[in-house]
């Protein structure tokens, strides 16, 4: 389990240093780097770790998130050609799969491809699908060198992030494609509501999957 969750801290580094990384090419600035999920451990400039290293968030100028003088929102996120916004977005995740791609060629472009489904179908069978992914991934934590479980974890991160989930990258890729059609002026508030309600149901069934697979792996079998 420890290799496990550095990989996973690997990769959130990863993902939100590639979006850095972008934004600062084109001339985007950064707000704040936050690194990790939780209580504050270390605030230093735009600098912020978190107690959990398993996600994190990167703030850049935004004119819809920060009052922005007009003079002084030329290189606000927002108001970016179509391209830039497309390119910083999609950053982490083609960071990730490039790492996963390195390591096992062939076999982590079909790792990443089998993470859509693999996200969704755990979410929805928290008792049944997720507990296999996750005996499978204990068992490939188990049997794999480091290297190989990072392509892994790099693979299926980068699928997840790629999901239009609220506040993912997939999320704001899509926005980005479809801002100016007339299904996103046509976009209603319950849409919106929609995709919260099945984000968090999603991600509190996952919990639950892994509540339930710790407890199995600790010999206590709570579907008896």
């Amino acid at each position: 389990m420890p290799w496990i969750l550095l990989a996973v801290a690997l990769c959130v580094a990863l993902h939100l240093g590639a979006i850095a990384l972008a934004a600062t090419r084109f001339g985007i600035p950064i707000r704040e780097f936050s690194y990790g999920l939780g209580p504050t451990l270390l605030h230093a400039g735009r600098l912020r770790i978190r107690t959990l290293p398993v996600g994190g968030q990167l703030i850049l100028k935004d004119t819809n998130t920060e009052p922005v003088e007009s003079g002084k929102a030329h290189d606000a996120l927002d108001l970016q050609p179509l391209a830039t916004r497309l390119a910083i977005g999609a950053a982490g995740p083609f960071a990730l799969l490039v790492l996963a791609v390195a390591v096992l060629q062939s076999e982590g472009l079909a790792t990443f491809a089998s993470g859509f489904a693999q996200c969704i179908a755990g979410g929805f069978e928290p008792f049944g699908e997720a507990q296999r992914l996750l005996w499978s991934a204990s068992d490939v934590t188990t049997a794999s060198p480091f290297p190989t479980l990072l392509a892994l974890v790099a693979a299926k991160f980068a699928a997840v992030n790629l999901l239009p989930f609220p506040g993912s990258n997939g999320s704001f890729l899509l926005q980005a494609l479809l801002e100016r059609t007339p299904l996103m002026k046509r976009w209603p508030p319950l849409a919106t509501q929609l995709g919260l309600l099945l984000f968090f149901g999603m991600a509190f069934s996952w919990l639950l999957a892994l509540a339930v697979y710790g407890l199995h792996a600790a010999g206590i079998d709570v579907m008896a």
